[in-house]
């Protein structure tokens, strides 16, 4: 089986809290479980855990696949799991005269330092040299040893506006090939995006959560939905779904300090009874 979990608000819905729910679930089952976050952008500043996995690594990786890995046990190659990813850091206040709005005016492709790009065949990691000189000198030495460290190829400012609009394209050869190995594949979208890639929607359930509840759908009405709107699924808010496409079914989530396979204990369950799905496909 393969379920896609997207968010409702762009930031903190709790995705990755209810993905780890699951997928611990999924293992404790003794499911074989597969994990695909195809599209990932993080901060090197907020997210500087995850610059030092990825010097450890020797590979860009995100903070979110890295525990989706962990938690599945998964053997499959990280960087399969996650085949696009993109860090950013912020600039120097100073080059804007510490006005905020000039600050956080500035678009991704200004504040994208790295990236890399995955596929069955092999692995590219590039740098935005002309972003690496906007930062200030502590993040700078940090991004340039990422880069010693990754020797990615340099990529023009420019070449990064042409290269984000085929990101899911990049993407869904490795969403197959993870999607096609295992009983059953989660696969976590970002932000609020409805979907990160065309096969994503290749799913029988696709969960939207919000803080404290999911809502529930059956993946080929949601990709007939998503398809009616006449853009890639990337550019679609879910909340633009949610308004034309009913969910089968609302469960509600507790507050907890501690989301392990109880937070979402019985969604499995609920699955099976929802779509009549027989043990046997999971």
């Amino acid at each position: 089986m393969r379920v896609l979990v997207s968010g409702l608000l762009q930031f903190d819905s709790g995705k990755t809290s209810l993905a780890l729910s699951l997928i611990h679930e999924a293992v404790e089952r003794g499911m074989d479980v597969g994990v695909v976050k195809p599209i990932t952008a993080f901060s090197g500043w907020y997210q500087y855990s995850s610059v030092l996995k990825s010097m450890e690594l020797g590979k860009l990786v995100g903070e979110d696949i890295y525990k989706l890995h962990e938690t599945a046990k998964s053997e499959d190659p990280i960087e399969l799991e996650s085949p696009v990813v993109l860090m950013h850091m912020p600039p120097d206040p100073e080059r804007v005269e510490w006005r905020s709005t000039f600050y956080t005016a500035l678009n991704l492709k200004e504040r994208i330092i790295s990236v890399r790009i995955t596929n069955p065949k092999g692995t590219n990691h590039f740098y935005v040299p002309e972003n690496l000189n906007r930062l200030t000198g502590s993040l700078r030495d940090v991004a340039t040893k990422l880069v010693n460290t990754l020797k990615p190829k340099p990529l023009d400012v420019e070449k990064v506006d042409e290269l984000i609009p085929k990101l899911g394209e990049l993407a869904d050869e490795c969403v197959g090939t993870i999607s096609s190995k295992h009983d059953f594949t989660l696969i976590e979208s970002y932000n609020n995006a409805s979907a990160p890639t065309w096969k994503s929607l290749d799913v029988d359930v696709v969960l939207i959560v919000a803080p404290s509840k999911v809502a529930i759908f059956e993946g080929k009405s949601y990709r007939k939905a998503v398809e009616l709107l006449l853009n890639p699924p990337w550019l679609i808010p879910s909340e633009d779904i949610v308004s034309i496409l009913r969910p089968a079914k609302t469960v509600e989530l507790k507050p907890t300090l501690n989301k392990n396979s109880a937070w979402a204990e019985g969604l499995l369950d609920e699955i099976y009874r929802l779509f009549r799905i027989s043990s046997n496909a999971l």
